[in-house]
């Protein structure tokens, strides 16, 4: 999808810095990175993480509100639905991604998780697992491997 529709809130400030707190704008969708986007936006979105749509900056932006905060991102990095998946999103990291993660987070940190649709909590994963249960919030949902194709 190229765009994510007649967005309201608008977008207030320039460049890609988080520009206002977002805990009560209206949600016009959601949306998340694509796999293999780096924008340039704090804070930064997390891969597989889902984001509701807040606001339009500009035909080329759409505001996400991550943690709390209203960010700018480019249309062209983002996937958008109108509704937020209820199913665990799977992320494979790159090698160059696996070796700065595990050295921020340690080991434990496998080089495929899924996130919780719910919370945005990684979840440890297991090649062909059907199903999995976030330990934070308790969601229980499919796991969307047939994103990865």
């Amino acid at each position: 999808m190229s765009g994510v529709g007649t967005l309201l809130a608008p977008y207030v400030g320039g460049g890609p810095k988080a520009v206002a707190d977002a805990a009560s704008t209206e949600r016009t969708g959601w949306a998340r990175l694509w796999a293999t986007a780096h924008p340039f936006a704090r804070p930064m979105p997390r891969a597989g993480a889902w984001y509701p749509v807040v606001g339009e900056a500009s035909g080329e932006r759409a505001v996400l509100e991550v943690r709390g905060k209203r960010v700018a991102v480019r249309k062209t990095l983002l996937e958008f639905r109108s509704e937020r998946p209820k199913v665990f999103t799977v992320v494979v990291r790159s090698r160059d991604a696996d070796s700065t993660l595990s050295a921020k987070f340690g080991r434990e940190m496998a080089r495929i998780y899924a996130v919780c649709p719910a919370c945005t909590q990684r979840v440890p994963v297991v090649e062909n697992q059907v199903a999995a249960t976030c330990a934070k919030c308790g969601h229980q949902a499919e796991i969307a491997w047939w994103e990865t194709d």
